[in-house]
């Protein structure tokens, strides 16, 4: 089941992203903080175009997904996890699935996420659910560098 966030899923949130890229990728305390303050701002804007839905494997919060406005026809895919043992399950599918029609339903026109290259099964999600690679960058994030990559999918008038 896909449901809607709620306060108690904060922490959950934090730490499963946390433990999941430290335990994965090495990446270190900077990117939880990275993660409490995208939370943190969907908490203090408030905004009825924005949501965080949480995947609920048998009573248990499994993955998350999150839309936030980058502007007025943009929305921004954020916080995308689903837990090891629920991967590979078609979950992280239908959590893409539910952020695009959440996007549809509020009138933006594109959603645009960045990822990192090393996020295969993700990248694999995105081109299957008609996302595009528009840029690629350099950074150095968490403790260590990382290609960034820009990926883009209109949705206005798209079915899918």
């Amino acid at each position: 089941m896909i449901r809607t966030y709620r306060a108690e899923d904060k922490d959950y949130i934090i730490n499963s992203h946390y433990e999941l890229y430290h335990r994965e990728f090495k990446y270190d305390l900077s990117f939880r903080d990275f993660v409490l303050k995208s939370i943190g701002g969907f908490i203090e804007r408030g905004d009825p175009h924005e949501n965080i839905f949480i995947l609920d494997v048998n009573g248990k919060p499994s993955g998350s997904i999150s839309i936030k406005k980058h502007d007025d026809t943009t929305a921004q895919l954020g916080l995308f996890l689903v837990e090891p043992v629920a991967q590979g399950t078609g979950y992280g599918q239908k959590l893409v699935e539910k952020a695009i029609t959440f996007s549809k339903e509020k009138g933006y026109n594109r959603i645009i996420l960045w990822t990192n290259g090393e996020l295969k099964a993700a990248r694999k999600i995105y081109i299957k659910m008609g996302f595009e690679l528009r840029e690629t960058k350099t950074s150095f994030l968490s403790n260590q560098e990382i290609i960034e990559e820009k990926w883009e999918r209109l949705i206005k008038g798209i079915s899918g």
